[in-house]
C-alpha cells in the first residue's frame, strides 16, 4: 500500500491517480464546463492528443479516461458533420488518438470503441 497524498487514505499504488490520469481529469472537467465548438476544436483536440499519447502505463489506459476520450471525439464529430471546413488539424488529431487507444487494453476499448466509430457514421 501506499498514501495517496491527493487524497487522505491509504490506498494500493494502483488506484492511485497518475499525472497522465490527472491530466484526462482536467480535461473532462475543463469540457463539462465548455462546450466543444468549431472555435475551440483544435486547441481541445491538441490536448487530448497529448494526453492520449502519454497513456502508456495500463493504469493510465482505463475505462474513465476512455469515457474522456469517447465523449469529446463524440462532440467533435457533431461539430465536424455541421461544419465542414474543420481543419485539417483537428482531424489529424482525432486519427493519432484513435491510432494510440488502439493499444490499450481490449476490455477497456470494446466498451466504447463502437460508439466511437457510430458517432462518424453518416
Amino acid at each position: 500500500t501506499r498514501y495517496c497524498s491527493a487524497q487522505n487514505w491509504m490506498e494500493d499504488a494502483s488506484v492511485c491517480p497518475t499525472v497522465v490520469t490527472k491530466q484526462f481529469n482536467i480535461l473532462s472537467s475543463t469540457i463539462q464546463n465548455k462546450t466543444i465548438n468549431a472555435e475551440n476544436v483544435v486547441n481541445v483536440t491538441t490536448q487530448l492528443q497529448t494526453v492520449v499519447s502519454q497513456a502508456t502505463e495500463v493504469v493510465d489506459q482505463s475505462a474513465s479516461n476512455l469515457a474522456v476520450v469517447t465523449t469529446v471525439i463524440i462532440q467533435i464529430s457533431n461539430i465536424t458533420s455541421l461544419n465542414a471546413a474543420v481543419s485539417n488539424t483537428t482531424i489529424i488529431n482525432v486519427v493519432s488518438i484513435l491510432s494510440s487507444i488502439q493499444t490499450w487494453p481490449p476490455t477497456v476499448v470494446e466498451k466504447s470503441g463502437s460508439m466511437i466509430v457510430k458517432s462518424f457514421e453518416a
